[in-house]
């Protein structure tokens, strides 16, 4: 078990003292068990960034949220195949949040000289890493070339390099492949496809090419079971409002048709922070707030178990603090932030949390000694 305490802003500039308290389990068994190993609490988010010092990936988010609308649970690991496959569905349920995902084997699209598309049959796989890099998405650099070249004045590029990339990079998922704008088709011929992907909004050779940067709303969703980066959407428009560039949607956003997508439909103001920018989660993992105590799930995300079941162990901590100066002991409730579930390892990490109201941050050197009580127990 791990705990701290923390400041920390809620959406609406509140200030809290926030009281985190984590637990890691092994599951083996349909059972879980208190693991040896016990994962720290995540201070700061631990993001990717590429050779420009670029945000592209969030590999884990932090814990020190005041308390979330629902529950985020986040997969981390690979797809696992009873031998052989093509294809392989995978997914996993935890409450009422789940999602399923399409997995594929290597392909490469085919574009003829006429700008026909095709995709032919994945090759046969057994394992695939449950990464973004492998779902649909990317940035179309010859698109934002040739649609919105780099200001030049007397024939010198005067733009800064790298460029911002705006929508020219997927804002679904801005690492992934697949993400071609329809300009000269022929250069897409032999690009690698994606090999995970939403079942109810695949890629098709029909709709390979997006037909205009601020078309992407309309482009398949992404599928991943990870962290969702701050700066994709649906995140990025819940944390920002009206900022990521797009024309009226010809079809319903994907995303919606989820239960934790309903307030993606808008309208959204410019800075507008929603109180689910906090939520990290794919979505449809996001559903609720969880007890602690559901049935998960997981289908060909454990080596050699096409199905793993387990109960969440039904414990929960009670939380004792006294911030510097109160009066008094608070006893905030905990509740359920974080779901983690590594399927190589074989663990699942629950992070609770509890939340006290402050009129003002506390120093650091104040809330290093800050005392923490934690008791574990049953209901």
């Amino acid at each position: 078990m791990t705990q701290t305490v923390r400041c920390a802003k809620s959406h609406d500039g509140k200030v809290w003292m926030v009281c985190v308290a984590k637990r890691t389990y092994s599951f083996a068994g349909g059972r879980v068990t208190l693991a040896d190993e016990q994962a720290p609490v995540v201070i700061d988010p631990d993001i990717e960034t590429d050779q420009h010092d670029r945000y592209r990936t969030l590999r884990d988010d932090m814990d020190l949220f005041p308390p979330k609308p629902a529950t985020d649970v986040v997969v981390t690991g690979r797809a696992h195949a009873p031998g052989k496959v093509r294809e392989l569905m995978v997914g996993v349920a935890a409450g009422r949040s789940a999602r399923v995902l399409r997995v594929l084997g290597e392909r490469r699209v085919e574009v003829t000289l006429e700008g026909q598309v095709r995709f032919p049959d994945p090759a046969p796989f057994e394992s695939v890493p449950l990464s973004w890099d492998l779902a649909y998405g990317g940035y179309d650099a010859y698109a934002h070339d040739e649609l919105d070249p780099p200001e030049r004045r007397k024939g010198r590029r005067v733009e800064p390099s790298p460029r911002e990339e705006g929508v020219f990079a997927y804002p679904r998922n801005k690492v992934g492949r697949g993400y071609f704008l329809d300009v000269d088709r022929d250069r897409a011929d032999g690009e690698l496809l994606p090999q995970i992907e939403d079942p109810g909004d695949p890629l098709a050779a029909s709709r390979f090419f997006v037909q205009a940067p601020r078309a992407w709303l309309d482009a398949p969703a992404s599928g991943g079971l990870g962290w969702v980066a701050h700066t994709w959407y649906p995140r990025i428009m819940r944390g920002l409002g009206a900022f990521l560039e797009h024309d009226p949607p010809a079809k319903p956003i994907r995303e919606m048709a989820f239960a934790d997508g309903a307030d993606l439909g808008g309208p959204f103001r410019k800075n507008e922070v929603l109180p689910r920018f906090v939520q990290g989660a794919a979505p449809g993992l996001a559903t609720e707030r969880l007890r602690g105590d559901e049935l998960v799930i997981l289908k060909y995300l454990v080596q050699g178990q096409p199905e793993v079941q387990f109960a969440l162990p039904g414990e929960a901590p009670g939380l004792s603090v006294r911030p510097p100066g109160a009066p008094k002991i608070f006893t905030p409730e905990a509740v359920l932030q974080t779901v983690r579930i590594d399927g190589e390892r074989r663990t699942v990490s629950l992070t609770w949390c509890g939340a006290v109201r402050l009129l003002a941050p506390i120093a650091e050197e104040q809330l290093a000694e800050t005392k923490l009580g934690v008791t574990w127990g049953r209901w």
